[in-house]
């Protein structure tokens, strides 16, 4: 890319890196032919009934149709979001936000990415647009309900309540309402008022298991023992193998002396132990109070293990964290080389964070340090072999190396999910120059320059590719 300044972090520029529900269907019409609407409404059905893969598969085949629609981009974003592949999530959504910064909602569901890549000031960020009240009023219901959902996640429990409110005029009976208004009260610790909220999501609708297992928990809280079973009962009922369910509920039983109950609901959960240490801690009180001193001290073993392991990976995380925070700060400032040794620290922290091998592998091919690049690049593919950055920063390295084929073969992959970049066009356009394509060439560098029409260098390379002599594509670039 040509501008190297934080081209990583910056995801409004080129193909930055995105390190950083409610499901709500908004097919607002374009102005498109209605052979293409059929189309996308089609690919947008198999988003609805949970075929993810091909769902983004198809999408990005819609995105070669109309590079600069920004529905597929929120679309797949949307998938990928759903199918737990939060990064790659928030880099279509930029995407999409980038093409229709207009639509308030992309931003919201933008806001809700970032908040589970624990990106907070990101999210902040995305939603500043949509800061005032009037603003609001025009989002649908559903994403004012995920808005209040974001809000809450960045401590802004105010703000959480007066969205809400907006919600409750709209449909004064919808239960969904009272339970987000509920989760809210229980932030702002007012837990009568917490109770009140999800006793009436109760009354409107007694099919989400949510409502019964918070309700329960605020119940186990002040010992009422018995109506806090029969709530974690019911919401079993809904959903029987929600290992918090089946924790809590066990720890009611416990208390109530009912031990044997107990340990059934908790091997019901065991499989999820591993994640959830506090199960086995369970479990060893369990059989500690059965007498079975020997089960009860190998579950014991089983969580110190786990929870250790927990600790360790924590603390890891924070530390990468904090060398990474402190390496964008440096790299704010101007000092790379201090930014460089930030982000090697971090690795060595945590050698599978793939932010920083991204931020060192996009400094070195800048540099021209295609050796010290290369592992970085490697480990990546490793950590994640479809990101659009690793696959764009390999693109790049290859065609420093002067292997075209290889270039090629990466450049086109990201062109598979990001038609409307003007850098990568004029990748292409390099590597098909370098390839003796003259045809595929100047394409690429139409396509560029559609794009990004006041790059006088693009069309230079176009001219010399349909008429002029062709000169070496790295000195081009």
């Amino acid at each position: 890319m040509h501008s190297k300044s934080r081209t990583i972090k910056l995801l409004c520029t080129g193909f930055a890196l995105c390190i950083f529900a409610a499901r709500a269907w908004c097919r607002v019409p374009q102005a498109k032919d209605a052979r293409t609407e059929d189309q996308l409404n089609e690919v947008i059905q198999l988003l609805e009934s949970g075929h993810l893969t091909e769902a983004v598969a198809a999408f990005n085949r819609f995105k070669q149709t109309d590079p600069l629609d920004a529905r597929p981009y929120f679309y797949s974003g949307m998938a990928l979001n759903d199918g737990g592949e939060f990064s790659a999530a928030a880099s279509e959504l930029q995407e999409a936000v980038r093409l229709a910064p207009d639509r308030r909602e992309y931003r919201v569901y933008q806001a809700s990415v970032f908040i589970k890549l624990k990106q907070n000031d990101s999210a902040a960020e995305a939603l500043r647009v949509i800061a005032n009240q009037k603003e609001a009023e025009q989002l649908p219901p559903t994403w004012l309900r995920l808005l209040a959902e974001v809000y809450l996640r960045l401590d802004k429990s105010d703000e959480s309540l007066r969205i809400l409110g907006l919600c409750q005029e709209r449909y004064p009976n919808d239960p969904r309402v009272y339970f987000d208004r509920g989760k809210v009260y229980i932030a702002l610790g007012d837990l009568d008022l917490a109770m009140q909220s999800f006793r009436k999501s109760i009354e409107l609708s007694t099919d989400d298991p949510a409502a019964y297992f918070e309700l329960g928990k605020l119940l186990y809280q002040r010992n009422e023992l018995a109506f806090a079973k029969q709530a974690f009962l019911e919401g079993l009922k809904r959903d029987k193998s929600n290992p918090g369910q089946l924790y809590k509920l066990s720890l009611v039983c416990l208390a109530r002396g009912e031990v044997d109950e107990a340990i059934t609901y908790l091997k019901r959960a065991e499989s999820s132990a591993a994640t959830f240490p506090e199960i086995y801690f369970a479990l060893a009180r369990a059989f500690q109070h059965k007498g079975d001193r020997a089960l009860a001290d190998a579950y014991r073993k089983e969580f110190q293990e786990a929870k250790f392991a927990e600790r360790q990976s924590e603390a890891r995380n924070r530390l990468a964290d904090r060398f990474i925070a402190q390496g964008e700060r440096q790299l704010d400032q101007g000092r790379a080389a201090d930014a460089r040794a930030l982000f090697e620290q971090a690795v060595q922290s945590d050698p599978n964070r793939w932010d920083p091998h991204a931020y060192l592998a996009e400094m070195l091919v800048s540099s021209g340090d295609l050796a010290g690049a290369y592992p970085h690049l490697v480990k990546m593919e490793e950590i994640d072999s479809n990101s659009v950055v690793g696959n764009y920063l390999m693109a790049e390295y290859w065609y420093q190396c002067q292997d075209f084929e290889r270039a090629r073969a990466y450049a086109e992959k990201v062109k598979a999910s990001r038609p409307a970049n003007s850098e990568l066009r004029a990748l292409l356009g390099d590597i098909y120059t370098e390839l003796g394509e003259k045809q595929k060439a100047s394409e690429e560098y139409r396509e560029a320059i559609q794009l990004a029409p006041e790059r006088a260098d693009l069309r230079e390379r176009l001219r010399k590719a349909t008429g002029g002599a062709l000169s070496n594509g790295s000195s081009q670039r």
